[in-house]
């Protein structure tokens, strides 16, 4: 005779928490992966005047960045070579992302973006966007009489 519904629910919930801890597992590695290949870390900040971008690249030279700015995107390209392994040396851990990579930043559209300058100064790429003097705050004078 079949198992009746309700006592085959025990087999069933087992199957979902193998479910649920599988799907977890995958979770967590496809976060590594992507954190992985987030190269490299962008912060944004913005100032009364302008909006200031910084990506971490060390390693690095100037001459191996392109950077571009479309449709109120600037985007960061450059590649990032593989460190030499000594001769005859066996990896043991590899965290050190290495290729090609694009990185994307939306700007907001009160920026100038003729006016941008970049920087790169001990492994920090810094791009620097004014903003148009329209978004700029105005201090108002009130005048007396």
């Amino acid at each position: 005779m079949a198992p009746l519904w309700h006592e085959s629910f025990g087999e069933w919930s087992g199957l979902q928490r193998e479910m649920n801890r599988w799907l977890e597992a995958a979770r967590q590695t496809m976060d590594q992966v992507v954190g992985h290949f987030t190269w490299p870390p962008i912060n944004t900040y913005e100032t009364p005047e302008e909006v200031i971008v910084t990506a971490e690249a060390p390693g690095m030279d100037v001459s191996e960045f392109e950077l571009s700015v479309q449709n109120q995107t600037l985007l960061i390209r450059s590649a990032r070579k593989p460190f030499a392994q000594p001769e005859g040396a066996r990896c043991l851990r590899n965290e050190r992302a290495e290729g090609k990579f694009d990185r994307a930043v939306v700007l907001p559209a009160t920026l100038d973006t003729a006016g941008i300058s970049a920087r790169y100064d001990r492994g920090i790429l810094v791009v620097r966007i004014p903003k148009v003097a329209a978004a700029r705050p105005r201090k108002i004078v009130v005048e007396e009489g």
